[in-house]
């Protein structure tokens, strides 16, 4: 059984639009952070020894010696090849953005070193634009509506569109359409928004050997979905079916959702260091508790070939929630020696401690379903930072790979992460970071509600095949 996401289909029975993905979206990072450390991804968690400590592990700031600026700023290139109905369709979209700027001081209370700093990072990118179309000969968006959408004549916009007919009278009352088929269907959704961190942390040296750190991170953010869709009867299979006198040609609607969130979590970490050779860090994050809220509309319009030009039918509405995301636990290694740093980290979260609260009957229901169909979620990965003799550059390279959080999913749905990038040192005291980093997995959508029987022909598969490239200047004093 495939993973079906019903990705933002507007219930327009309910006018409310919540499913799992909207609390996935923001209970897992995918940002660069800072061109170092998107070089070593979650390896990091086994150095943590500059600003992107404050994200990765607070007690790390410690190791920072001096005081430290950094600043940098990021690339997209968004590569999306949707597949439906065996139609492939490629889509390339950019995006610019800046990755993070912070602040770390060091502090000293009699004979303990500490630190404490400041920072912000994008801990997520949403921007992406994705295409498809096909000729769909088995249902179509306007059979979706008929047989599942609202029972009553004012809210069902087929039926207020003369796409569909009503049958029975009273508490009885459906719907049935002509328009089941062989339609030629295009798509063109837009997606755009980030999540923003700004953390605050401090650490300290307990011993010789080990440090503590503590953060407190404020999260803000939004996510607009942007949705195009027409379906038309290219091959005039309807030139002689009409309702009421109405001819059906093409159907074009147009769905809006905007979500904006704010929230705030702590952060905990531990760092033990043996010299300059081994390295060992763990931390724990707390549950994030965000405030959701959000506006979405949509505007139906229906075309005739004849009896009428066309007829069109809007809705709006609004709605605010609370979301709390799972803890988050992560440890790294690293070991260094002749220059050369080896190291590897995990990051694991149990996405079925994900809730939803303060919310309608239909948003709790999703409770039930993120404990029946979410699983917890692991990112594991390794990587190499070399000091290159002789020369100011410094050479990374890392691999990691994210799990799945569904049960069941699709191929290709585990997220798996590349980079390669390095540092040039300028002087003594100003690093310059550069970052390329290759990112590849695949998710699977719902275009509209249909029968099981018909999934495949109201599901797309899109993979997600980003670029990211990103540059940053660290001094320090």
């Amino acid at each position: 059984m495939k993973r079906l996401i019903l990705f933002l289909i507007f219930a327009y029975s309910s006018l409310y639009s919540q499913y799992i993905e909207d609390a996935l979206r923001y209970s897992h990072s995918n940002g660069v952070i800072t061109p170092r450390a998107a070089a070593l991804n979650v390896a990091f968690h086994g150095i943590s020894d500059d600003i992107s400590s404050l994200y990765f592990n607070p007690a790390g700031l410690t190791l920072i010696g001096k005081s430290e600026l950094s600043f940098g700023i990021g690339f997209t290139r968004n590569s999306i090849d949707a597949n439906y109905l065996n139609v492939n369709s490629l889509l390339n979209s950019n995006n610019e953005y800046v990755t993070h700027a912070g602040i770390a001081i060091p502090v000293k209370f009699d004979d303990t070193k500490a630190a404490i700093a400041i920072g912000y990072f994008l801990e997520d990118d949403y921007s992406s634009n994705i295409l498809f179309n096909g000729f769909n000969d088995k249902t179509s968006y306007i059979a979706s509506e008929t047989n599942f959408g609202p029972r009553n004549l004012n809210d069902n916009w087929a039926y207020k569109l003369y796409l569909s007919d009503n049958v029975g009278t009273g508490n009885n009352i459906s719907f049935a359409t002509p328009y089941m088929d062989s339609l030629h269907q295009n798509s063109f959704i837009a997606e755009n928004g980030g999540l923003h961190n700004l953390s605050g942390g401090a650490s300290f040296d307990v011993s010789e050997f080990v440090s503590l750190g503590f953060g407190l991170i404020g999260k803000w953010g939004n996510y607009s979905y942007n949705k195009n869709f027409t379906e038309s009867d290219l091959l005039g299979k309807y030139a002689n079916t009409n309702i009421e006198g109405r001819v059906f040609d093409r159907l074009k609607s147009q769905e809006n959702l905007m979500q904006s969130v704010s929230g705030i979590s702590l952060s905990i970490g531990l760092q033990a260091r043996l010299d300059n050779f081994l390295r060992f860090g763990i931390s724990i994050k707390s549950p994030t508790w965000y405030q959701v809220d959000e506006k979405f509309d949509a505007n139906y319009e229906a075309y005739y070939r004849s009896g009428h030009n066309h007829e069109f039918y809007k809705y709006s509405g609004n709605n605010s929630y609370n979301l709390r995301t799972p803890f988050v636990y992560s440890a790294g290694l690293s070991i260094h020696g002749e220059g050369l740093t080896f190291a590897a980290g995990v990051q694991y979260s149990d996405d079925t401690q994900l809730k939803f609260s303060d919310a309608i009957p239909e948003v709790m229901a999703l409770n039930n379903r993120i404990m029946l169909e979410l699983v917890g979620r692991t990112t594991w990965g390794f990587g190499l930072e070399y000091d290159i003799p002789l020369v100011p550059i410094v050479a990374r390279a890392s691999y990691s790979r994210t799990t799945s959080p569904y049960q069941v999913d699709i191929p290709n749905a585990n997220i798996t992460n590349f980079s390669i990038g390095g540092g040039i040192y300028v002087g003594q005291k100003v690093r310059i970071d550069g970052v390329f980093r290759f990112v590849d997995y695949s998710e699977q959508r719902t275009n509209f509600k249909t029968s099981a029987d018909l999934e495949n022909y109201a599901n797309f598969v899109i993979n997600r095949s980003p670029l990211n490239m990103s540059i940053g200047v660290t001094y320090r004093y």
